[in-house]
């Protein structure tokens, strides 16, 4: 994202939600603005081990190298893994007692799963940055980070945002494509002429294989039809054969009975198969999505090197589909964890405070990840976009972000399966009365206490 207004710093701050579970700490740091005073005052060298899905490896090997340039009596041994080979490392390593010392966590469910092996953060963050700390952070991002029981154990890395369509300027202005649809009718339409003159261009590409992305766009559809009804859903409040469930579901088959997805979208993953063998080689004009591809385009990014590197690209809100204006829906992405069981404690408070509080931050926030979850963090990087559509990404995702109608991430794991087996089986044909049937069987055996 582009130089952050103040305002804009307070929603990118609601995406970067993980890290700062605490444990011994050292000595004490009342300036959390500043990476440099985060340096270690023992002269013994010591290993601290770093497992997530965010950083990236080009993220990780900036913030790592200027975190141990800082603290040159700590190494950091990170591994990155996407979330689905991530979470299974994980639950077996964290079983044996063999977890890293400072790790990404996915606040609601997977925070939940695993709140009684996190260090608790407040008493770490109190005895080293002081009362009022939580004010440093965006206050959606800090509420999120906390256990069923309240207790928090994970500090706000960055926040993300979903429904967004990345899309091909490139090949919207060769197909006399000059607006971005806002409606549904107009989207038809933008696709029509895709389909007509595109040459084989395939309109969306969209990853339904994929039961997190199927997720997010029932939480951001059913927000047109009735805003927050989802989330008196998850609390067992509201049925999911209420009728705003029904309208939702219908628009989603709909999605596919209209050739708005792609043929062959229910075998398809997001990333890569969506993402790499459509949008990157130039076969698809636009792409579902999540805000953390605003970024894509900035030089040493995913754009590079493939087929539509030198295009000029661009994103969207998903249109309107429902009666009531289309919406992000937004959560902290990443938050960063202390294991209880660590060895390295001190270590992993000092990595937790650079990447949350430090100088990490406003290296994650230039890479443009997510939204930063530290309040003031300005976006430095805006420059290096090679075309002004490019830039303004930046500002629709920001806007949309800050302006969200409700959270992405459901709280319990077993609701937003049923709710993605729910959505694969309506799209392949089944009744969307029956499919929220087996939603609602699920969501009544869950254990809210």
């Amino acid at each position: 994202m582009k130089k952050l207004s103040f305002r804009f710093a307070l929603v990118l701050a609601l995406s970067i939600c993980l890290t700062l579970t605490a444990a011994a700490c050292g000595s004490k740091n009342t300036d959390t603005n500043n990476g440099k005073n985060s340096g270690s005052t023992s002269t013994e060298q010591q290993t601290v081990t770093f497992w997530s899905w965010v950083p990236t490896d080009v993220q990780a090997e900036k913030a790592i190298a200027a975190f141990e340039a800082a603290n040159p009596n700590i190494k950091v041994d990170y591994w990155r893994g996407e979330q689905t080979d991530f979470q299974k490392k994980l639950q077996v390593a964290m079983a044996a007692n063999e977890g890293p010392d400072l790790l990404g966590m996915q606040v609601g469910g997977m925070l939940n799963q695993y709140a009684n092996t996190l260090e608790p953060i407040e008493a770490l963050a109190d005895t080293n940055w002081g009362t009022g700390w939580q004010d440093k952070f965006v206050k959606a991002s800090i509420d999120q980070v906390r256990a069923k029981d309240g207790t928090m154990v994970a500090l706000p890395l960055n926040l993300t945002g979903q429904e967004f369509v990345l899309y091909n300027k490139t090949i919207f202005d060769k197909l006399g494509i000059t607006k971005v649809p806002t409606t549904y009718e107009e989207w038809l339409s933008v696709n029509a002429t895709i389909r007509e003159k595109g040459n084989g261009i395939v309109p969306v590409a969209f990853g339904a294989k994929d039961i997190w992305h199927d997720v997010d766009m029932f939480v951001a559809l059913s927000n047109q039809f009735a805003p927050g009804k989802i989330y008196e859903a998850e609390q067992g409040k509201a049925a999911w054969t209420d009728q705003a469930f029904v309208d939702t579901m219908t628009a989603w088959s709909k999605l596919f009975t209209d050739k708005v997805m792609q043929d062959g979208a229910l075998g398809l993953s997001t990333y890569p198969d969506a993402r790499d063998q459509y949008f990157y080689s130039g076969k698809a004009a636009m792409f579902l999505t999540g805000s953390w591809h605003a970024g894509f385009s900035l030089p040493g990014g995913e754009k590079d090197g493939t087929a539509i590197e030198n295009d000029e690209t661009g994103i969207f809100l998903l249109p309107q589909i429902g009666p009531n204006e289309s919406k992000a829906v937004a959560s902290v992405d990443t938050a960063l964890s202390i294991n209880k069981n660590s060895k390295n404690k001190e270590a992993a408070w000092k990595l937790l405070e650079f990447m949350t509080q430090g100088e990490g931050q406003q290296i994650m926030a230039d890479f443009i990840q997510g939204s930063p979850a530290k309040i003031g963090v300005e976006i430095q990087s805006l420059d290096q976009f090679k075309f002004e559509s490019e830039r303004e990404a930046i500002k629709t995702v920001n806007d949309a972000i800050e302006n969200a109608v409700g959270k992405r991430l459901l709280d319990y794991p077993e609701l937003t399966n049923a709710i993605g087996v729910a959505m694969q089986d309506v799209a392949a044909g089944k009744s969307i009365e029956t499919s929220l049937k087996d939603i609602q069987k699920v969501s009544d055996g869950i254990d809210r206490k």
